[in-house]
Formats: C-alpha cells, structure tokens, sequence
C-alpha cells in the first residue's frame, strides 16, 4: 500500500527542513513526496531539492494558484499512492514508525481515514508550539466548545463531540455519533484513501468541509492512530488573526460550521470572560502537565475572544460603508 505525501510550500525555510528530516527518517519507505511551491523567494526550493521528492512550481502547473488548497488539490490529482497523505511544511513526525502505523489502520477497508490521536508534545519547543500539543489544538475556545479532535491533557478526550471508539491496539476505530457534529479534522499528518479524495474533493479543498462531506456519505469510519505529530507554528495570534480575516474577507468560505449555534458561541464568550473557568484550567492544567506553556492559556483565551470581537466588528463596519 503505497502512500503519496503532498506537502505545499511558500516561503517555508524555517521549517521545511525539519519536516523533510522527519519524513526521510522513517523505517518504512513506502511512500513518495511531492513538493509542490508557489514560487518561494527564500531557501525553500534550495533545500527542497536536496531530498528525493517530486518538486513542482505553481508557476509551471496550469490553473494553480499560490494558495495552500489549490496546491493540494492539484497534487491529490496527480499523485499515484493509493492513499495521499496531507503534511505542512511545518509538520515533524518524531516517531521512525510513523508511516508505518498510519498505514495499519487502511487494511481494514471500512476504515476511511486515520488522523493521528495526538499533536506532539516537546520540553524543548517554543511555547506556542507546546501549548498547542497540551491543549489538543491550536485554539482553545474550540475546546469550550467541544470540538477540538486531538488528545486533550485537560479533558482526556480527542473530541467531546458524540462519538464511539473501538480500541485496536495501535489505532482507535471510530465513528461519528451525529454527523452534524464532526470535528475539524482532515490536516497536520492527515492520511485518506485517494478515490475518496478524488471523489469528494473537486474546485476547493477545506480540510473540515472535506472530512464533514466524507461522514455524510457513507465514509463514517475513520482511525484516530495513537502517534503524533508536531505543528511547529510558534506565532500564536499572527495565525489566529491571518484565519479570522480569511473568512471574515471571504478568500476562504467554510460551508460548514462544525454544528455550532450562535447560542454555543454566546455560552463560551459568557465562560472566558467569567475568567474562573479559564484560572481553573490553567492550575488544571500545570498539575497533570507540568509546563509553563499553560500560564499562556488565560491571554490565549482573552486573546483569541478578543481578535474574532473586533475584527467581526471592523469588518461589519466596512462593509456598511
């Protein structure tokens, strides 16, 4: 079973390297990579080129632009593994087996996609980067309101959304509950059988619609593998807000709103701002998880509530005018 990774690439000197360490690194050597860069104007194409992968230029490719899923899309038709991986240029797979245990779950043919359980966690990252391996994700009013889909030291859940899991060993076999209710999963180490992306994915690729379209057509059974992987992204809020302006622009337009009401959205603003909640997590937190990474918690979760506040309002605003 051979698997395509498909890793876009803009700019990505700082971490592309690393990922591509982590990727040749592994013990199984199953798969091909394919790089496929808009253009970079740094060292990503220099260093690109010293690893055995499949380079492409947007440039050169026909009807691609220099977006994260048009890219994608292009190399998810182009690839010929009979499973396409979705890696960042800023992931790192730290396990030699990785390749190899996500794979494992893909010989059970009910089995539609595996994601990995875990976002890593390393002493040594920068703190934005382990807060994110703590929490489960990278943003924690999800996980108020439930959705993240990751292993979260809090909880001690990957999702609080309804769900069943079957323990296999090395993977967890799940389903969806309600399939109004899927998490956001489909990227950072994403692994799918390529007729199915082929299939359900055609103009545009958000990885959340993508996965919430593979639940609601027949493909409700997936594999949470117990590894990891890291998104090294450090910069905490010039993400956050980057994402927050996409949609609110429309340059990125999600049909798909992870079953969430305004009255969800009212409940968790209500609980961050009551700040005990938040306190108690963050002590919470540093019990079960030593780190400093959790005294971040209380400014990312006033932070975060604050950028989506004034930017739906700046943006509101603007388009009165």
């Amino acid at each position: 079973m051979k698997l395509s990774i498909i890793i876009p690439t803009y700019n990505s000197e700082k971490t592309i390297k690393e990922c591509l360490d982590s990727i040749f690194m592994q013990k199984s050597k199953e798969f091909e990579v394919i790089v496929i860069d808009g253009d970079s104007r740094d060292k990503t194409i220099e260093i690109v080129k010293r690893y055995p992968v499949k380079l492409f230029l947007v440039s050169a490719l026909k009807g691609v632009i220099n977006n994260e899923e048009s890219k994608r899309i292009w190399g998810i038709h182009h690839v010929k593994g009979e499973i396409i991986g979705c890696i960042d240029s800023d992931n790192v797979l730290l396990d030699e087996n990785w390749v190899e245990r996500m794979l494992k779950p893909f010989e059970d043919r009910e089995i539609s996609f595996a994601d990995t359980l875990y976002f890593s966690y390393r002493k040594e990252d920068k703190l934005g980067v382990r807060y994110q391996g703590l929490l489960g994700g990278d943003d924690p009013l999800a996980l108020y309101m439930g959705l993240y889909s990751r292993y979260c030291y809090l909880t001690d859940k990957w999702t609080e959304y309804p769900h069943e899991d079957e323990d296999k060993g090395d993977y967890l076999k799940c389903k969806m509950l309600d399939k109004n209710k899927v998490p956001p999963m489909g990227s950072n180490g994403f692994l799918v059988r390529a007729d199915l992306a082929r299939k359900f994915i055609k103009k545009t690729f958000i990885h959340s619609d993508f996965v919430y379209d593979l639940v609601n057509n027949g493909h409700n059974c997936f594999a949470k593998v117990k590894t990891g992987i890291v998104h090294n992204q450090p910069k905490f809020f010039p993400n956050k807000v980057r994402r927050i302006k996409r949609r609110l622009t429309g340059e990125v337009k999600i049909r798909y709103n992870y079953g969430l009401t305004r009255k969800d959205m009212v409940k968790t603003a209500i609980r961050v701002c009551c700040i005990i909640p938040v306190i108690y997590d963050t002590i919470k937190g540093l019990i079960k998880k030593p780190d400093s990474a959790w005294l971040f918690h209380p400014v990312a979760c006033f932070g975060e509530l604050y950028f989506h506040g004034y930017y739906a309002m700046k943006y509101k605003i603007l388009r009165r005018v």
